[in-house]
């Protein structure tokens, strides 16, 4: 209905010629006094119809909601030799009705090669492009036909002061109802009805209790000013007509003062020859934006924005970023800054479609069709958002309902979020910009999202709605692979910017994989610091990629030449281990140091020995002596890293001597070395009681080794009693 309801005339495409036949003349005429109904009557009488009948034919059927018969119309027009550009254009609107979506496309191409300077037709198409991504955001929403809709037109939507207030053209209770020649129901009037917040139940439904609305005509729908103290109502114009006869749509504004509401009062830039109506506000107040067709907008019927100056509103701006040549209308801002409006000049569903914008610095950004659920194939317009913005209601002449315009209430899991974009500029390692990188975006479990490639200037752009850490990998060939990485908060600015450093492979190249140490599996992001030892300066902290890899090219190497790291691995549950790796450079190619090092970590579990875990080099003390030595300590530091790295953990350390000595001051001896190494890891860490040493002596010989008893066998080497002198450090506790 929403066609009739406002700016009726502003869709009509009129002309007069001199030789019509009569039904010609009487169905113009009543289609300019918005008697659809009889225009089409007379204009089918029509026998000859040329393609000016068939235009105001297709607009009357459109009107009355004949969408099929309207449809035929165009399809003719169409055909004729006699068209013009915007006859595929409406055509394929009229299509969009229908869900015939694949044809609606085809006749916008045709309108577009027709008319190639509408600068309208790119911005149809990147709405387009982006109709199916929202789209996919249908099934976190709910949308349900309110119980207490009619048979009749019920939409406009709005709380006050937990009230429903909407509008309506049901019956009254009274005997004489008038009606309106355009669609022959019940003027319009606003309702208020009880409504619980909890489960949208409404009760109690009534015309508003006050003489002073639901005059004559039209009245409704209704905007309230944040602070409540003003109401401004969408009515027919209660002044004088237009020039042709017409009675136009206005607003007026009511005052609240002193618990009453004041007599309506139309708003300065009201005008008795166009319409004005649709009011919403700014968060602040100080901001109008309303719907009109006011000489010098884009076309049809625009959303204009009106601020208030010194008492009084501001000459209106034609909001021209969101304006199309057709009908946009029914604004309403929410406070979070989504601005919703309704309009059938963009790609959408068919009929009005429900669009959104992000309203900033005084600007509209990112318009998008918010999709299915919330859009049909019908008119779908006027909604209302409660402050949680996640639920509301939403006007719909849809297939379904209970009649004509009906009120649907909706519920989303997530409010309507925008794109912010990352830019991703990709360098050499000299700062060379690299155009042509091919770039996977990750999410942190390692899914692909997409993939981009940098352009001419090496930048790439990834739009994203969504909060979250996203990894950029880049590649490209002759180079080696760098990541990036950006993370998106609710906070996070419209635009980021991360870079890509890709090497050049100077012909070596250092490869590290790491596995896990009982399953030999690979491990991913394992942190990886690299130190060059010919340098002394560290290289860089990498990360390893799904196949528990690095790998980074090695410069200013020539063959022969010799190369020297300490690499240092790092993972959350799992014991850190470094180790060095020295290399000749015999060959060109690639350096895999796990065929040469073990590049395994072990996981944190109760019972591992840290020190072979970690390689610990052995625990020395001078002959019978229990003293930390300087070596000693270097050692101990690392047990003492890992238990600050890990202050939960609990440690025993245990001493262990060979054979040699008697077996009790073996024990006496372990003992106190036990003492003294656990007291210096004590020393260092919080909670000390975390470790505590025990001292095994030679109770716990691990090669059979034997220096009394009948086992005795003297001539043990230096090295089988080696293997018995230990100090291990047992995770007890994670």
């Amino acid at each position: 209905m929403k066609k009739t309801i406002l700016f009726a005339a502003s869709c009509l495409l009129i002309s007069w010629v001199s030789a019509q036949e009569k039904n010609e003349v009487i169905g113009t005429t009543q289609l300019s006094d918005y008697d659809y109904y009889a225009s089409v009557n007379s204009l089918e009488k029509v026998k000859d119809k040329d393609a000016g009948v068939l235009r105001k034919l297709a607009v009357g059927y459109d009107m009355i909601g004949n969408y099929p018969n309207a449809e035929a119309c165009y399809a003719t027009l169409c055909k004729r030799q006699d068209r013009i550009p915007n006859d595929h254009l409406e055509y394929a609107r009229s299509l969009m009705k229908s869900q015939k979506y694949k044809e609606a496309e085809a006749q916008l191409k045709i309108y577009s090669q027709l008319n190639p300077k509408d600068s309208e037709m790119d911005r149809f198409e990147l709405l387009n492009e982006s109709l199916e991504k929202y789209s996919a955001q249908a099934a976190t929403i709910k949308v349900q036909n309110a119980p207490f809709n009619t048979e009749q037109a019920d939409f406009g939507p709005v709380i006050y002061n937990g009230k429903l207030l909407f509008t309506s053209s049901r019956r009254k209770s009274e005997a004489v109802n008038r009606t309106w020649l355009g669609n022959h129901l019940s003027f319009l009037d606003l309702y208020v009805a009880d409504i619980n917040p909890s489960n949208n139940d409404v009760t109690n439904i009534q015309p508003i209790p006050s003489k002073k609305v639901n005059k004559k005509y039209h009245e409704g729908p209704v905007a309230f000013s944040p602070d409540g103290k003003q109401a401004y109502i969408t009515r027919n114009n209660y002044g004088d007509k237009s020039i042709d006869g017409t009675r136009h749509f206005a607003l007026y504004v009511s005052n609240l003062v002193g618990g009453t509401w004041s007599e309506p009062e139309p708003v300065v830039f009201n005008s008795n020859d166009y319409s004005v109506g649709h009011a919403t506000f700014s968060p602040d107040g100080k901001t109008l934006f309303f719907a009109s067709d006011m000489p010098g907008g884009k076309g049809g019927v625009d959303i204009y924005r009106s601020r208030w100056q010194d008492g009084n509103w501001s000459i209106p701006e034609n909001m021209a970023s969101i304006n199309t040549s057709s009908n946009e209308m029914f604004p309403f801002l929410h406070e979070s800054g989504v601005f919703f409006f309704c309009s059938e000049g963009y790609p959408g569903y068919g009929g009005l479609d429900v669009f959104i914008g992000q309203y900033k610095d005084d600007d509209f950004r990112q318009l998008r069709n918010v999709g299915a659920p919330f859009n049909s194939s019908g008119d779908d317009f006027s909604v209302w958002m409660n402050k949680d913005g996640l639920t509301g209601m939403i006007s719909s002449n849809r297939a379904g309902g209970k009649g004509n315009d009906d009120l649907y209430t909706f519920s989303m899991e997530k409010p309507f979020a925008f794109a912010r974009n990352i830019h991703v500029l990709a360098k050499d390692e000299k700062g060379n910009k690299l155009p042509g990188v091919l770039i996977k975006v990750k999410d942190t479990s390692g899914k692909e999202l997409t993939t981009l490639t940098t352009d001419a200037n090496a930048e790439a752009i990834y739009e994203s709605s969504e909060i979250g850490v996203f990894n950029f990998d880049g590649m490209k060939k002759d180079y080696f692979e760098s990541q990036g990485r950006a993370v998106l908060t609710d906070d996070s600015p419209e635009s980021l910017n991360t870079e890509l450093v890709l090497e050049k492979d100077p012909g070596f190249m250092l490869l590290v994989q790491v596995l896990d140490k009982k399953s030999s599996t690979v491990l991913d992001s394992v942190k990886v610091t690299l130190i060059n030892n010919m340098t002394g300066k560290e290289e860089g902290v990498f990360y390893t990629n799904k196949d528990g890899q690095i790998k980074r090219p090695i410069y200013d190497k020539k063959l022969n030449d010799r190369v020297s790291y300490n690499i240092r691995l790092e993972k959350k549950g799992y014991l850190p281990k470094g180790t060095t790796y020295n290399k000749e450079l015999t060959v060109p190619g690639v350096y895999d140091v796990a065929k040469d090092l073990s590049l395994k970590l072990e996981k944190m579990e109760v019972g591992t020995d840290l020190a072979k875990a970690i390689d610990l080099k052995p625990i020395y003390f001078d002959l019978a002596k229990y003293d930390i030595r300087p070596d000693a300590a270097v050692e101990l530091d690392k047990i003492v890293a890992i238990m600050n790295e890990f202050p939960t953990m609990v440690i025993e350390l245990g001493s262990h001597t060979d054979c040699r000595g008697t077996a009790l001051k073996n024990l006496e001896l372990s003992q106190k070395r036990a003492d003294a190494s656990a007291n210096y890891i004590k020393s260092k860490i919080k909670d000390p009681y975390r470790i505590a040493g025990k001292g095994y002596g030679e109770t716990k010989i691990l090669n059979g080794c034997s220096c009394e008893g009948p086992k005795k066998q003297p001539k043990y080497t230096e090295a089988q009693h080696s293997v018995n002198r230990r100090t291990e450090f047992l995770v007890v506790k994670i």
